[in-house]
């Protein structure tokens, strides 16, 4: 564990990751809170599942672009504006949704939400490197898919909270100021300069240029499908024996699992043999830790079905990164690892709006039968291109 107390005592790492767990609470929080808030309102979880899919497919669309603008002119003319229209989206969504506008008006607020979110994420790895000594990067990568199941850990359990405790419009509301709170701290703390690599990628795929990277991104897909299948199901599973408000606290579930998997994997990153297996490895081990949760029966199964379910989640995070840095063009680095994350959200945003109908016509266990199968087709697509993974 030296290797982690070495990033953690390196200038800026702490506040970093803090700024940076705060910018991201409207991806954590947004998921959940959007199903619980539209639930509520609509009465429907169809409904609740299209618009989280606009939510996610808005991040889908612009998360590139805005990348790669990072990449080119800076941080501080982007991130910050960026946050502001993710906030406005999202008390716009809370304002239609309480005057009773129909499933189009929430659909076009949410995606403008989702539309403006910064790729914090992807500033922050990018810039790893020159936060840590090379010797620490490998613990560095490992705590940074750590601090993003933190995020997928305290975001639904504070959206399910505030739905319990008080109403679904808050978490959504909350969630949008923590996410302009925190990258505004983010840019103060860590405000990257254009770019100036003479070599800098300039083609129009820019990093989707590489065939790894574009691999790990088409496999990704399925991957966010699986979670966006879970952000569904497990709502209709608490709504099915108590109250939908459960999501919340199973989906922090499933994220406490796969934060524990991820500071194991950091601590013992050889488990699994190089990057390029341990890919192939631990998507094989997702679909088999996702099965239990079709035969859950009550609700302390469910919390540990969920838990086992992420244990390889934070893992495949940390090995994908390893991989993708590995064939970064020049100055494509933030737009990079950006794609990576953006192809789990747009996955995700593509499983809740199929399966929101799904679970409505037969049920919870339906979604988790989808959810346990959609990771065996990021894992084949691993398999048969394991060659551009070597």
């Amino acid at each position: 564990m030296a290797a982690y107390r070495n990033v953690f005592v390196a200038p800026l790492v702490r506040p970093l990751i803090l700024a940076g767990v705060l910018a991201r609470m409207p991806i954590g929080m947004g998921a959940v809170g959007l199903i619980l808030f539209v639930h509520g309102e609509t009465g429907s979880f169809g409904s609740a599942g299209i618009v989280t899919g606009a939510f996610t497919i808005g991040i889908g669309i612009t998360g590139p672009i805005l990348a790669r603008l990072i990449d080119r002119r800076g941080t501080r003319p982007v991130i910050v504006p960026a946050a502001l229209v993710t906030a406005a989206g999202l008390v716009a969504v809370v304002l239609l949704g309480e005057a009773g506008a129909g499933t189009v008006p929430l659909v076009v607020a949410a995606a403008i939400a989702g539309a403006g979110t910064p790729p914090v994420g992807g500033v922050l790895r990018q810039q790893w490197p020159q936060l840590v000594p090379p010797r620490d990067l490998e613990a560095a990568y490992a705590l940074d898919a750590v601090s993003i199941e933190v995020i997928f850990v305290s975001g639904p359990l504070l959206a399910g909270l505030l739905a319990a405790t008080a109403a679904p419009a808050v978490g959504l509301l909350v969630a949008a100021g923590l996410g302009a709170a925190g990258t505004i701290a983010f840019d103060r703390l860590l405000a990257v300069p254009p770019g100036s690599d003479p070599d800098a990628e300039r083609h129009w795929l820019g990093a989707m240029r590489s065939p790894t990277l574009a691999v790990l991104v088409f496999a990704g897909l399925p991957l966010g499908a699986c979670f966006g299948a879970l952000d569904v199901t497990l709502p209709a599973f608490g709504a099915h024996y108590s109250t939908s408000a459960l999501g919340g606290p199973l989906t922090a579930a499933l994220a406490f699992g796969s934060m524990l998997g991820g500071i194991a994997y950091g601590a013992r990153p050889a488990i699994f043999g190089p990057p390029g297996r341990a890919v192939v490895k631990l998507g094989a081990l997702m679909v088999l830790s996702c099965l239990p949760l079709a035969f859950a029966t009550a609700v302390p199964e469910m919390f540990l079905f969920a838990a086992l379910a992420g244990l390889c989640v934070a893992p495949q995070i940390n090995v994908r990164n390893n991989l993708a840095t590995t064939t970064l063009a020049a100055g494509t680095a933030a737009e990079a690892f950006t794609w990576l994350s953006l192809a789990s959200t747009v996955g995700a945003s593509a499983g809740a709006a199929a399966v929101g109908p799904l679970v409505e016509a037969q049920g919870w266990r339906a979604g988790a039968i989808c959810a346990a199968l959609l990771p065996a087709a990021a894992t084949a697509v691993l398999f048969l291109r394991r060659d551009l993974l070597s």
